[in-house]
């Protein structure tokens, strides 16, 4: 077995996402594309009106005791995550986002939006995660942007954070 560098990891990938339709997902409401800058995004199909459900996020529970958590894990409670499958997996984040996400049913979420939504709008949720050393920068473009996928109450923390991680030599 070998290891796959970045640049042969990529283009297997597109392989897998070509042949496979892996990361794809359509139904008469939302899709998963390509979004550009972001990797990939769920788009409305339709009109979605304030208030509507858009769709139910479902997945792997996972105890919340030991786990580190992965780029798309989700907070369900106050005992699990939810690891979600597609189309819930690329929700992206915006600091204004279209849509909220609340508890469902005990192993699953539901994407409300608030604000009306045009069809071919990516649909986003503000992840309003801790500030901790591995925040990612925003690139949500909106205009009240906090600079990294934060919480509000967090950014004071995360541009300390982020100062300290400049002075720190690699």
């Amino acid at each position: 077995m070998t290891t796959l560098d970045k640049q042969r990891r990529k283009k297997l990938q597109a392989v897998v996402d070509k042949d496979y339709s892996y990361r794809s997902y359509y139904d008469d409401d939302v899709e998963v594309r390509a979004t550009g800058k972001c990797g990939y995004g769920v788009y409305a199909v339709r009109q979605f009106l304030p208030g509507e459900l858009v769709m139910e996020v479902t997945g792997q529970l996972i105890s919340k005791k030991g786990y580190e958590g992965s780029e798309y894990v989700m907070d369900l409670d106050t005992k699990w995550y939810l690891e979600p499958s597609t189309p819930g997996a690329f929700m992206n984040h915006s600091c204004s986002p279209n849509c909220e996400l609340v508890q469902l049913t005990k192993t699953s979420l539901g994407v409300v939006a608030i604000c009306n939504i045009e069809a071919d709008t990516q649909l986003t949720f503000d992840y309003a995660w801790e500030a901790f050393d591995w925040n990612p920068k925003c690139q949500c473009g909106s205009r009240n942007c906090r600079g990294w996928v934060v919480a509000e109450d967090e950014v004071k923390k995360m541009k300390r954070l982020a100062k300290n991680r400049k002075k720190k030599p690699r």
